[in-house]
């Protein structure tokens, strides 16, 4: 009886170990304290988060409020991500989208594999997906744009291609920017042929002088004058999508704006 017993035992740990493992998220999925969604639209957000986050094992969280918590967007979403646990796995990767109603600012913050998976490239192409409907107030379809974006930059992540813009070939590359050079050339061409055809009066004349009235031009004196010179500096931008080290001095990847 106790051998069988035991050997229960062994089978059900057996079976436990063999179990897929799923990481235990901290928080829930989209906190929006600048309300902007119905308890309806709030559910349905929430599941559709929860699932892109066991599929994945990945962060993607959304959080928004009425007045900014830091003195940026960046600043405030890298906090809230950092001393609020969001984050899976030993490096705390993930994704989540900031956004401040009083300031109508946003900012997406990645950190850990989501600098990758969130590439410069990546944080472009996702924010053109949400920035139009943020710009319309329409936040439920610009939360919506995001999971389903972000989902699509997570598979293509998971399949070992991070999204990036040199997703074309070298060839086809190469025959876009022959088409783009050509084209303007051939169609110059043509148009200039076409109205030279018409000019059957125009005679060449290689001497200037020809067209100058005989003494209206005496020139006695030729000096170059330097007058005075000016230099202006123009500080480069700082760029929103590079990676930063944050108060909490973890790096971090993000892009943002206002809309």
């Amino acid at each position: 009886m106790k051998k069988m017993l035991s050997c229960m035992l062994l089978l059900l740990i057996s079976m436990t170990l063999l179990l897929p493992v799923y990481a235990a998220f901290e928080n829930p999925p989209i906190i929006d304290d600048a309300g902007y969604l119905m308890q309806s639209e709030l559910a349905k957000l929430s599941e559709l988060l929860e699932q892109i986050r066991e599929k994945y094992n990945f962060e993607v969280a959304i959080y928004t409020e009425s007045e900014m918590s830091g003195n940026t967007a960046e600043e405030a979403a890298d906090d809230i991500y950092d001393y609020n646990g969001y984050g899976v796995g030993e490096n705390d990767d993930g994704i989540l989208l900031y956004i401040c109603r009083d300031t109508r600012e946003y900012h997406f913050t990645t950190h850990g594999k989501g600098l990758e998976y969130f590439n410069k490239n990546g944080l472009v192409y996702l924010e053109s997906k949400v920035l139009s409907y943020l710009e319309d107030d329409n936040y439920y379809k610009a939360f919506e744009v995001y999971i389903k974006t972000a989902d699509e930059l997570l598979k293509m992540a998971s399949e070992g291609k991070p999204y990036n813009e040199k997703q074309y070939s070298t060839k086809y590359l190469i025959g876009v920017i022959a088409i783009c050079l050509v084209a303007p050339l051939l169609i110059a061409f043509c148009m200039m042929k076409k109205k030279l055809k018409k000019m059957k009066t125009a005679v060449e004349n290689d001497y200037a002088g020809n067209y100058m009235k005989p003494g209206s031009m005496n020139l006695t004196l030729s000096r170059d004058l330097f007058l005075y010179s000016r230099i202006t500096k123009t500080e480069k931008p700082k760029g929103d999508s590079g990676t930063h080290t944050s108060s909490s001095g973890r790096t971090h990847g993000g892009q943002g704006g206002s809309f």
